[in-house]
């Protein structure tokens, strides 16, 4: 049977069905980067069962999806954001470096959000991520506890943490452990699973940071903070007996790829290595970066290097949410960075945005990649839209000229999300869950 349109519903015996995507073009994004013209995929449940020649995988009964001008992707995976702070667009523009720092990094009137204000905007962002073709985000803010609800109920993949820090008093590890004893640190057993979030090496004493790695390995948790997003963050933690960063957080003992550090602009040469050495894992932000301290990182020096994933970071910093704005960003401005047109090419930009984003979250054996017994996080965009043609090279056409207007649909764990440009749930009921 074919797949019903947006506004349909699903009967109950159908659901059962596989799904089947018929005569699709497919960036695998696998180990050899194929590019598969005029493919099936079969989705058995939330897994990639199958992927065989056009027209050979569905069998009566199925539910089928017609990808003939469709170019089936990974669904990107942005490893750096606050989605609950979407309200936040516009309000801080075209501010002094300064203005971060000595602000605590909020933004004014900020105290006049509720949280029922929080989980509409969150709601809302979840809404705008998934018509971006953003099928897995890594999100911390305060108050995790009552806001991941909102997330679990969009149906999105999500890595979350409460952000906790002591500049301002005593912690309170409460929304942490609960949200850590809600849905767990393994990413197979749910769609949402928990992480410990120190805000940033600055607002963070050094026993602060310590406890956050002794909670994480009793836990087995990843770690996710902010590291060097200012020389206001190096100058404090210098004052503290630090050499820089990296020193700080070889101290409180986190290092190492279940540590996952936004920013990095701050980092000497012997700092990049150190990093690469230790394999703590980046999550680069380019846009964010550029808009509050008009900075970046060499990203051409890590890659190969040391786990490496893109971010949006929240729309106080950046106001986007679009990952594909994102991945093009970062091409553009690394390859100036590093002063050489040749590095950074399309291949290594879309993996960064798909399976190397999924290995920072520790979901590359899950997710980031078009492979049979992968999760079905999918994106399909849409070879009509004028902006993908001519198609020539698919996986250029997605990092120099795709943008959200080309996702046509969207899947997570199998479930369609977005279906013909449109989300197939009326988002404000996702701020209600509990």
């Amino acid at each position: 049977m074919t797949l019903a349109p947006a506004d349909a519903c699903l009967a109950p015996e159908e659901i059962a069905m596989a799904l089947v995507l018929t005569h699709a073009t497919v960036l695998t994004v696998d180990p050899q980067d194929r590019v598969l013209d005029d493919r099936d995929i079969r989705i058995d449940g939330r897994t990639i069962a199958a992927i065989g020649p056009g027209g050979t995988l569905a069998i009566p009964g199925d539910i089928t999806l017609d990808c003939t001008r469709g170019l089936v992707m990974p669904g990107l995976v942005n490893t750096h954001t606050h989605a609950a702070t979407a309200l936040f667009r516009g309000l801080a523009d075209d501010k002094p470096r300064e203005f971060w720092p000595e602000g605590g990094y909020s933004v004014p009137g900020q105290e006049r959000f509720t949280m029922a204000d929080y989980r509409g905007s969150l709601a809302a962002a979840c809404a705008e991520f998934l018509g971006n073709g953003v099928t897995t985000i890594a999100d911390r803010v305060a108050g995790m506890d009552q806001l991941a609800p909102v997330i679990a109920a969009s149906g999105m993949r999500a890595v979350v943490g409460s952000t906790i820090a002591d500049a301002g008093g005593p912690v309170d590890w409460g929304a942490t452990e609960r949200v850590i004893e809600r849905y767990g640190v393994d990413p197979m057993a749910s769609r949402i699973s928990a992480g410990i979030a120190p805000h940033a090496l600055d607002t963070c004493s050094d026993a602060l940071l310590a406890e956050c790695a002794r909670r994480a390995e009793r836990h087995g948790a990843k770690v996710f903070l902010h590291v060097a997003q200012s020389a206001a963050e190096v100058a404090s933690i210098r004052r503290r007996g630090h050499s820089g960063a990296l020193a700080c957080l070889r101290c409180a003992g986190l290092t190492g790829p279940d540590v996952i550090a936004a920013h990095c602009i701050y980092l000497d040469e012997d700092e990049i290595d150190g990093f690469c050495a230790d394999g703590t894992a980046i999550c680069h932000c380019p846009a964010s970066n550029l808009k509050i301290e008009a900075r970046t990182l060499p990203l051409a020096r890590y890659l190969g290097r040391t786990p490496v994933g893109l971010g949006t970071d929240w729309t106080a910093s950046n106001n986007s949410m679009d990952m594909f704005w994102e991945m093009r960003l970062a091409a553009l401005v690394g390859k100036m960075k590093a002063d050489d047109p040749t590095v950074l090419d399309t291949r290594q930009m879309l993996r960064l945005a798909t399976l190397d984003g999924a290995k920072v979250l520790g979901i590359d054996h899950l997710v980031g990649s078009v492979e049979p017994g992968k999760r079905a996080d999918l994106v399909v965009l849409d070879l009509a839209a004028l902006e993908m043609a001519p198609l020539h090279d698919a996986i250029s056409n997605v990092v120099y000229s795709a943008s959200p207007r080309s996702v046509r649909d969207v899947l997570v764990d199998g479930e369609i999300r977005v279906r013909d440009h449109r989300l197939v749930q009326d988002h404000r009921s996702w701020a209600e869950a509990s």
